[in-house]
């Protein structure tokens, strides 16, 4: 390392197009942003699968779930066991993807 500088190691996990790091995650447990993606959840007709109270068929509610996680599901979609969820990346803001993902943290065990 050369004399005076300091080197200062900065973790940053790429996950499609949107870089995480702890100063970008907004305020997940803001009840406005919270209120924003309830809105923004039945607006867009997830509660088609996962009920209006994310209680439904892929139920929401019973999973801990992780906010880094939870942005790339919505982001990008994700398929498991034959279902599908569509890639909301370019229907949404990375702004409203927060705000969803502030809605279904809320209703999920990790805030239980």
């Amino acid at each position: 390392m050369t004399r005076g500088f300091v080197m200062v190691a900065v973790v940053v996990i790429l996950i499609g197009d949107v870089a995480f790091s702890e100063e970008n995650i907004p305020n997940l447990k803001d009840p406005t942003m919270i209120a924003a993606g309830h809105d923004l959840f039945l607006g867009k007709q997830c509660a088609h699968c996962h009920g209006a109270d994310g209680r439904g068929g892929i139920n929401l509610t019973r999973r801990v779930l992780d906010p880094k996680g939870v942005f790339q599901s919505i982001a990008d979609g994700r398929e498991k066991s034959g279902l599908r969820m569509p890639a909301w990346r370019g229907v949404l803001s990375d702004d409203e993807i927060w705000q969803a993902t502030a809605y279904v943290l809320s209703i999920s065990q990790q805030s239980k």
